[in-house]
């Protein structure tokens, strides 16, 4: 229920149903009340006479005292009822008696000199006469009456199944909005080969037409920009490696250790940005190979950080994989180099494990820094994000790290995961399908 209420409320054709059931509603109240009112009008002025002179012949037909088996028989051949009630007895023809200290006076009428009431028991109508001690009532079935049976239902379920073929035809009828509300969500997500299918010919054909024509033009647009900043950060090489051989002839050790380590810096991040706009292609390529993942984590760690002080924690039985070895070794080495540059003096060392489970494989990094927020968290991976906006030297980096191992982990089908409690340090997982 709360679940259809919800789906009526924001739902166009739910908001469409809505309105028809409140129109149908309405118009079926006021012609109804227009039809009671024309049918009372009309009662009063034409039918009633007739209908009180027709009960006339019938107790004329009866006789005085009335006839019990006369009136058994006007009853069959006339399609009513008579009852016949003289102070003592009570009689019916359809041998259901009406107990009269129940009846409701609804009108009175004056015909020929006599009273009739229009009296009602248990939601019949009767039309009741006295003389003397001799009270007549008369049932005549009327429409009214057929329709509380079986019949009464006929016309609700036909409206019933108006309303359901109506709901389903509005649904038809606006069921692309569901798959365009779909494919905008994708396309935000980042999948702008994405392609909303919707072959109609109406304007949620073109709305989605529209949709598509917008995502393939931003899709466009951005492989330019990546084509562009590949083809910048790869010409940038050349006056790079100029400066590194110019800085080799100054004198001052000082100064060319400082310049040689801005140039390593410029150098980096370079590197950083031209993998992650390679990984960013629509198709980009992995040298995938088999490897062992235990193994891939010790050389990194021996190369990139021998001198270091660093914890691993390695099952001792090998697992393969097929991945981009390369791409696998630059992800463990940008974490690892997370975790130690955030780890304080005196702190416990970071620590790196590896879980081997049934359908995948997690690498976990662990640090025992100072930690960050949690309304920091959903950023992290975000290219140029930055928990420190001051970007100071002494914390290093550019912002792509995080970046650049997410998408290396996406490209292999897996995921990045950052877990952090402030003053705690930070977890990070990387999960791998085997």
């Amino acid at each position: 229920m709360r679940l259809w209420r919800g789906y009526s409320r924001y739902a166009l054709s739910g908001k469409l149903v809505l309105l028809f059931i409140g129109f149908t509603l309405l118009s079926m109240l006021l012609v109804g009340a227009s039809i009671r009112h024309g049918f009372r009008v009309h009662f009063q002025e034409n039918v009633r006479p007739h209908l009180v002179q027709y009960l006339e012949y019938v107790q004329q037909d009866l006789g005085f005292p009335p006839s019990q088996q006369r009136a058994q028989e006007l009853a069959d051949k006339l399609n009513i009822e008579i009852q016949i009630n003289n102070g003592s007895s009570q009689w019916s023809s359809s041998g259901r008696t009406v107990d009269m200290n129940y009846l409701e006076i609804e009108h009175r009428y004056l015909a020929n000199g006599r009273e009739y009431l229009r009296v009602e028991s248990r939601g019949r109508d009767y039309l009741m006469m006295r003389e003397g001690d001799i009270t007549l009532l008369f049932n005549v079935p009327n429409a009214a009456q057929e329709r509380k049976g079986f019949r009464g239902l006929v016309p609700l379920i036909v409206l019933l199944m108006i309303l359901l073929g109506l709901y389903y035809a509005t649904r038809r009828l606006f069921s692309p909005i569901s798959r365009i509300q779909e494919g905008v969500k994708r396309f935000g997500a980042g999948e702008l080969d994405h392609h909303i299918e919707v072959n109609r010919r109406d304007e949620l054909g073109d709305l989605a037409d529209s949709v598509n024509g917008m995502a393939d033009d931003i899709r466009k647009m951005l492989d330019a920009k990546r084509q562009l900043l590949l083809a910048i950060s790869h010409e940038l090489r050349t006056p790079l490696t100029r400066a590194r051989v110019a800085t080799e002839l100054i004198d001052d050790d000082r100064l060319k250790e400082q310049l040689n380590h801005d140039l390593q810096e410029m150098g980096d991040m370079i590197e950083e940005i031209m993998e992650t706009e390679r990984l960013s292609l629509r198709h980009a390529v992995l040298n995938r190979e088999v490897v062992d993942i235990n193994e891939l984590i010790r050389e990194t760690a021996v190369a990139y950080f021998s001198g270091e002080s660093l914890q691993l924690k390695l099952p001792e039985s090998s697992v393969s994989l097929e991945v981009d070895a390369s791409r696998i070794k630059l992800l463990i080495k940008n974490l690892i180099e997370n975790a130690l540059r955030y780890t304080p003096e005196g702190a416990p060392v970071p620590e790196v494990s590896f879980e081997d489970n049934t359908s995948e494989v997690s690498l976990v990094i662990r640090d025992h820094g100072r930690g960050i927020e949690a309304r920091h968290l959903p950023h992290l991976t975000e290219p140029f994000y930055r928990v420190d906006p001051a970007r100071q030297r002494e914390t290093g980096g550019f912002g792509l790290g995080l970046y650049l191992c997410r998408m290396i982990a996406e490209a292999h089908g897996g995921r990045l995961i950052i877990e952090s409690v402030p003053g705690q340090g930070s977890t990070v997982r990387v999960t791998l399908l085997k």
